[in-house]
């Protein structure tokens, strides 16, 4: 009986630490790919005016802010 506890703990520490790693790997990626979106702009400030607003509607589009 006592094995049966000690294993039935272990896999719900396993599974409880799992579930913590896996919300902080999904937590990470919006700030990641806000990052990349804010670069993505960035690039299109270089570019001569009449590309500008391609670039940066482009950009939108690829990120999913229109």
């Amino acid at each position: 009986m006592k094995k049966l506890l000690t294993t039935l703990g272990a896999g719900v520490l396993a599974l409880s630490l799992g579930g913590f790693a896996f919300a902080a790997e999904q937590s990470g990626e919006p700030q990641q790919r806000e990052q990349e979106y804010q670069a993505a702009l960035k690039k299109c400030e270089s570019l001569p005016q009449a590309e500008q607003q391609k670039c940066v509607d482009a950009a939108k589009k690829k990120f999913g802010q229109m």
